[in-house]
């Protein structure tokens, strides 16, 4: 008996492998392109640091420093990989592939297309940033840095030593925009002095202190050794490193001045197209810009309206909201723990993790984002890492009592551990969207609130504060970058709701402008996550789920990062598995996107 269903087995396997179309050769094939696809995106060896521990398994050990830089003609060549990798991915017959495949040639499609979509719009390229640009980030990164082997240290003082050639690169690059028409408004302009210039003011610098701790504990290195690389470093930091923030805080005075637009960028000549893009970059939505604002203003009014009626079933509830305190005087480590003895019940479980959690260091406090969890690698378990900003966390334990969620456990940490243990190819792992990871943070910000003993309506009115706030900075985010709105039209509209003087007013213009759609990766992804939850929670009534929650993030976790129009499609295949009598369909006829038819700190 067991020999004849073994062989039942084998032929019912084999009729599967006939009906659906996807030969051993045909899916060798394409996971041989993704594999490659993965290896090719991979172009430096910071990327190969923080995506692998054992990078000469990829062969990244061959990978070198070199300085960013900006032409035409790199860009060209870029853009010219992208088509041909896209002409490749196209070549393949998208109906013979099996629905794990179909998944992963839909998001590379969508990645592809999306990349190439920036091809006509070089100058509006912002590499600097008071606290999202490179200068910003590459003191933190660089301190984050891993060092398994010599190579990596080599690696990272030639990073020390080309911070200079790179800036030199960005100045030329910020002259060339400026000449076109292109050039920073002063005010972004004196926030990256300024950030240059806490940098620079620290007594002693943190990269020197964070090196001499972590080649300590170096298996490989002699004391000897040890001891020169610590001169090394020093040297580097000290005559390399720092003189180049100073070099770029110099060249960036040369620039104020210069701006032609001191708006947003609808005032430049394709900036409404350029806003377009970004927003399907931020949102992972192919939504018209038009109809995100009419979305986003129906989900503020219906935010604000259920906070009216919480206001008039408790009158004070507003005033508890201000002094509501969760959680308080604990570490992070034990905000940290105590997420971790709760979330199981409702998520995905990823067993022991070890996380370390660092305040940033006082030179970047001013400039940096309350909080950041650096990605671990894929190809191994370590301590997770997460970096606080102290003076906003002091100030606000209640708001560091979520952001901890956000950034940890059941947030991003969860998420990208359940990512990087999966067995979606390599090439899943590498591809974000920001809207899928902050959607998903924001998202656990609001339901974790059930973990503690605070009531309800309280946490319901604390929540609804934050999406009120932050979905009006996502209408003008759209207003001033897409309408066009002036000053005092912006001013206007968000005196409608707080009662802001010009110069709080200004700060808060000039920060939608210098880092447009960055709220919209947050709350529009919070509230596209939300409508793909109440899909799933009406469909699951008539399905025996023992737990829809746990369920539903199951389902967005393992699904992995994706647009979420894509995220909408997958949701009916994963459904279908828990229906009574259901169709097993080996391959979707109707999926709309064949063949034929045109991601990291992570905050």
């Amino acid at each position: 008996m067991r020999k004849v269903k073994i062989y039942v087995i084998v032929l019912i396997l084999s009729l599967i492998f006939v009906i659906s179309g996807c030969s051993r050769k045909d899916r060798g094939r394409f996971d041989a392109f993704m594999e490659q696809l993965f290896l090719d995106l991979v172009s430096s060896p910071l990327d190969a640091n923080f995506l692998v521990k054992d990078g000469e398994v990829y062969g990244f050990e061959n990978l070198t420093v070199e300085p960013l830089t900006f032409s035409k003609e790199a860009e060209a060549e870029y853009y010219q990989k992208l088509r041909s990798i896209k002409e490749e991915l196209e070549n393949f017959n998208y109906q013979k592939l099996d629905p794990a495949r179909k998944l992963t040639y839909r998001v590379v499609l969508d990645y592809l297309e999306l990349s190439l979509s920036f091809e006509d719009y070089y100058y509006y390229n912002k590499p600097l940033g008071s606290y999202l640009g490179y200068q910003a980030q590459l003191p933190l990164v660089l301190s984050e840095y891993h060092f398994y082997t010599k190579r990596d240290l080599e690696n990272y003082f030639d990073y020390l030593k080309t911070t200079q050639t790179t800036f030199e690169n960005i100045i030329a690059y910020e002259k060339e925009k400026a000449a076109n028409g292109f050039g920073m408004n002063d005010r972004e302009i004196d926030g990256i002095i300024k950030q240059c210039e806490d940098f620079l003011a620290a007594e002693e610098n943190y990269l020197i202190t964070i090196f001499n701790k972590k080649i300590e504990d170096l298996p490989f290195l002699s004391i000897d050794e040890k001891n020169l690389y610590r001169k090394e470093n020093q040297n580097l930091v000290m005559n390399k490193f720092l003189p180049a923030y100073s070099y770029l805080t110099k060249e960036l005075k040369k620039l104020k001045g210069k701006a032609v637009n001191k708006q947003g960028l609808a005032h430049f000549e394709k900036g409404k197209d350029y806003y377009q893009i970004l927003f399907r970059d931020a949102t992972g939505s192919k939504m018209k810009v038009s109809e995100a604002y009419e979305y986003l203003d129906n989900k503020f009014k219906a935010g604000f309206k259920s906070l009216l009626e919480l206001l008039r079933k408790e009158p004070d509830i507003y005033d508890r909201v201000e002094t509501l305190e969760v959680f308080l005087n604990k570490s992070y480590q034990e905000t940290f723990n105590f997420y971790l003895e709760n979330y199981a019940d409702d998520f995905p479980k990823i067993g022991n993790v070890q996380v370390r959690i660092e305040n940033i260091h006082a030179s970047l406090e001013e400039n940096s984002a309350p909080a950041m969890y650096f990605l671990s690698p894929i190809d191994a378990e370590v301590t997770e890492v997460i970096y606080v900003n102290k003076n906003l966390f002091r100030e606000r334990p209640t708001y560091a009592f979520f952001t901890l969620a956000h950034e940890g456990i059941p947030g991003h940490l969860l998420q990208h551990s359940i990512l990087k243990n999966s067995s979606l190819p390599k090439i899943r792992k590498l591809i974000g969207y920001s809207a899928y990871s902050e959607g998903w943070a924001t998202y656990v910000e609001t339901y974790v609130g059930k973990y503690t003993e605070v009531e309800s309506n309280l946490l319901l009115a604390y929540h609804l504060n934050d999406e009120l706030s932050y979905t009006y900075l996502c209408l003008a985010d759209i207003g001033i970058n897409y309408y066009g709105w002036s000053f005092p039209k912006f001013k206007e509209f968000i005196n409608q709701l707080y009662n802001f003087s010009d110069k709080e007013a200004e700060d808060i213009y000039y920060q939608l402008i210098e880092v447009a759609t960055n709220y919209l990766e947050y709350y529009f992804g919070y509230y596209k996550l939300l409508d793909l939850k109440a899909k799933f929670m009406e469909a699951s009534k008539n399905l025996n789920l023992k737990n829809s929650d746990y369920e539903f993030h199951k389902f967005y976790l393992e699904t992995g990062p994706a647009p979420f129009y894509i995220l909408e499609e997958e949701l009916e295949i994963y459904l279908n598995q828990f229906k009574p009598n259901r169709k097993v369909r080996f391959f979707n006829e109707n999926c709309p996107h064949s063949p034929n038819i045109s991601t990291e700190v992570v905050l």
